[in-house]
Protein backbone atom coordinates (compact mmCIF):
# COMPACT_ATOMS: atom_id res chain seq x y z
CA UNK A 1 0.00 0.00 0.00
CA UNK A 2 1.29 3.41 -0.76
CA UNK A 3 1.43 6.41 2.16
CA UNK A 4 -1.19 7.72 0.15
CA UNK A 5 -3.52 5.08 -0.19
CA UNK A 6 -3.61 5.26 3.87
CA UNK A 7 -3.60 9.32 4.06
CA UNK A 8 -6.52 8.73 2.25
CA UNK A 9 -8.35 6.26 3.75
CA UNK A 10 -7.76 8.01 7.49
CA UNK A 11 -10.10 10.01 7.34
CA UNK A 12 -13.19 8.38 6.03
CA UNK A 13 -12.05 5.77 8.70
CA UNK A 14 -12.25 8.74 11.79
CA UNK A 15 -15.41 9.75 10.65
CA UNK A 16 -17.19 6.57 10.01
CA UNK A 17 -18.36 8.05 6.85
CA UNK A 18 -18.00 6.79 2.91
CA UNK A 19 -18.30 9.83 1.72
CA UNK A 20 -16.93 13.33 2.85
CA UNK A 21 -16.97 16.78 1.94
CA UNK A 22 -13.69 18.91 0.82
CA UNK A 23 -13.91 20.76 3.88
CA UNK A 24 -14.20 17.74 6.24
CA UNK A 25 -11.70 16.12 3.88
CA UNK A 26 -8.92 18.85 4.60
CA UNK A 27 -10.37 19.68 8.61
CA UNK A 28 -9.75 15.61 9.08
CA UNK A 29 -5.89 15.72 7.51
CA UNK A 30 -5.22 19.17 9.35
CA UNK A 31 -6.84 19.53 12.51
CA UNK A 32 -8.01 15.96 13.67
CA UNK A 33 -5.34 14.21 12.62
CA UNK A 34 -2.60 17.40 12.50
CA UNK A 35 -0.99 15.96 9.83
CA UNK A 36 -1.01 18.47 7.52
CA UNK A 37 -1.85 22.43 7.32
CA UNK A 38 -5.24 23.06 5.15
CA UNK A 39 -2.78 23.81 2.47
CA UNK A 40 -0.88 20.83 2.03
CA UNK A 41 -4.58 18.97 3.04
CA UNK A 42 -5.80 20.49 -0.19
CA UNK A 43 -2.64 19.31 -2.28
CA UNK A 44 -3.12 15.81 -0.73
CA UNK A 45 -7.10 16.28 -1.92
CA UNK A 46 -5.99 17.10 -5.59
CA UNK A 47 -3.16 14.18 -5.73
CA UNK A 48 -5.96 11.73 -4.54
CA UNK A 49 -8.13 12.63 -6.61
CA UNK A 50 -5.59 12.79 -9.92
CA UNK A 51 -4.60 9.38 -9.12
CA UNK A 52 -7.54 7.87 -9.31
CA UNK A 53 -8.13 7.20 -4.89
CA UNK A 54 -10.88 9.71 -5.10
CA UNK A 55 -13.79 10.22 -6.87
CA UNK A 56 -16.21 13.08 -7.36
CA UNK A 57 -19.65 12.74 -6.44
CA UNK A 58 -21.29 16.14 -6.48
CA UNK A 59 -19.55 18.04 -3.29
CA UNK A 60 -18.20 14.79 -1.85
CA UNK A 61 -15.32 12.93 -2.23
CA UNK A 62 -15.29 9.22 -2.05
CA UNK A 63 -12.60 6.84 -2.15
CA UNK A 64 -12.58 4.68 -5.22
CA UNK A 65 -11.53 1.55 -2.90
CA UNK A 66 -13.16 -0.57 -0.28
CA UNK A 67 -11.55 1.20 2.62
CA UNK A 68 -12.70 -1.46 4.67
CA UNK A 69 -9.56 -3.82 3.18
CA UNK A 70 -7.21 -1.21 4.25
CA UNK A 71 -5.39 -1.94 7.54
CA UNK A 72 -3.21 1.19 8.26
CA UNK A 73 0.26 0.18 10.16
CA UNK A 74 0.16 1.23 13.34
CA UNK A 75 1.81 4.78 13.97
CA UNK A 76 1.47 5.52 10.98
CA UNK A 77 2.08 9.30 9.69
CA UNK A 78 2.62 10.05 6.18
CA UNK A 79 5.63 12.13 5.01
CA UNK A 80 5.35 15.71 4.93
CA UNK A 81 4.02 17.64 1.75
CA UNK A 82 6.69 19.58 0.22
CA UNK A 83 5.65 22.89 -1.28
CA UNK A 84 8.23 21.91 -3.65
CA UNK A 85 6.83 19.50 -6.58
CA UNK A 86 8.19 16.16 -6.76
CA UNK A 87 10.12 14.87 -9.53
CA UNK A 88 7.60 13.93 -12.49
CA UNK A 89 9.23 10.51 -12.76
CA UNK A 90 8.22 9.78 -8.49
CA UNK A 91 4.88 11.26 -9.37
CA UNK A 92 4.32 8.43 -12.15
CA UNK A 93 5.36 6.10 -9.54
CA UNK A 94 3.24 6.95 -7.06
CA UNK A 95 0.18 6.80 -9.33
CA UNK A 96 1.19 3.50 -10.32
CA UNK A 97 1.22 2.05 -6.73
CA UNK A 98 -1.85 3.75 -5.84
CA UNK A 99 -3.79 2.83 -8.69
CA UNK A 100 -2.72 -0.76 -9.15
CA UNK A 101 -1.60 -1.87 -5.30
CA UNK A 102 1.46 -3.35 -6.80
CA UNK A 103 4.62 -2.52 -4.49
CA UNK A 104 7.34 -0.11 -5.56
CA UNK A 105 10.24 -2.41 -5.78
CA UNK A 106 8.09 -4.89 -8.82
CA UNK A 107 6.92 -0.90 -10.45
CA UNK A 108 10.48 -0.23 -10.95
CA UNK A 109 11.51 -3.47 -12.34
CA UNK A 110 8.24 -3.08 -14.42
CA UNK A 111 9.87 0.23 -15.66
CA UNK A 112 13.10 -1.01 -16.40
CA UNK A 113 11.95 -3.79 -17.70
CA UNK A 114 9.77 -1.61 -20.42
CA UNK A 115 13.34 0.42 -20.69
CA UNK A 116 14.83 -2.06 -21.97
CA UNK A 117 12.46 -3.64 -24.22
CA UNK A 118 12.44 0.22 -25.62
CA UNK A 119 16.52 -0.08 -26.41
CA UNK A 120 16.34 2.70 -23.93
CA UNK A 121 15.71 5.17 -27.11
CA UNK A 122 13.24 6.87 -24.61
CA UNK A 123 13.78 8.86 -21.73
CA UNK A 124 13.01 7.13 -17.95
CA UNK A 125 9.73 9.11 -17.10
CA UNK A 126 8.49 8.28 -20.72
CA UNK A 127 9.04 4.62 -19.79
CA UNK A 128 7.48 4.66 -16.62
CA UNK A 129 4.21 6.86 -18.32
CA UNK A 130 3.70 3.66 -20.97
CA UNK A 131 3.54 0.97 -17.14
CA UNK A 132 1.08 3.14 -16.12
CA UNK A 133 -1.43 3.48 -19.25
CA UNK A 134 -0.57 -0.14 -19.65
CA UNK A 135 -1.98 -0.70 -16.21
CA UNK A 136 -4.97 1.54 -16.50
CA UNK A 137 -3.60 4.28 -14.36
CA UNK A 138 -4.66 7.75 -15.40
CA UNK A 139 -1.83 10.12 -16.09
CA UNK A 140 -2.88 12.33 -18.85
CA UNK A 141 -1.81 15.70 -16.80
CA UNK A 142 1.83 14.17 -16.09
CA UNK A 143 1.97 13.14 -19.94
CA UNK A 144 0.89 16.89 -20.81
CA UNK A 145 3.67 17.86 -18.22
CA UNK A 146 6.48 15.74 -19.39
CA UNK A 147 5.47 16.48 -22.99
CA UNK A 148 6.24 19.94 -21.68
CA UNK A 149 9.68 19.48 -19.89
CA UNK A 150 11.15 17.19 -23.09
CA UNK A 151 10.20 20.10 -25.36
CA UNK A 152 11.22 22.93 -23.38
CA UNK A 153 14.74 20.36 -22.99
CA UNK A 154 15.06 20.41 -26.70
CA UNK A 155 14.56 23.88 -27.69
CA UNK A 156 16.93 25.32 -25.08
Amino acid sequence: MSDLTYTVSMPFKRKGKDALKDTEFILALSLDLKWFNPEQAKIILSEAQKSGLLKREGELVRPSFDISSIEIPSGFKPEPVSSEKKPIFDRIIERIIAGTNIDKRKVIAMINKKQEDLSKQVEIEISAILVAVENGVIVDDLIDEEYKALTTLSSS
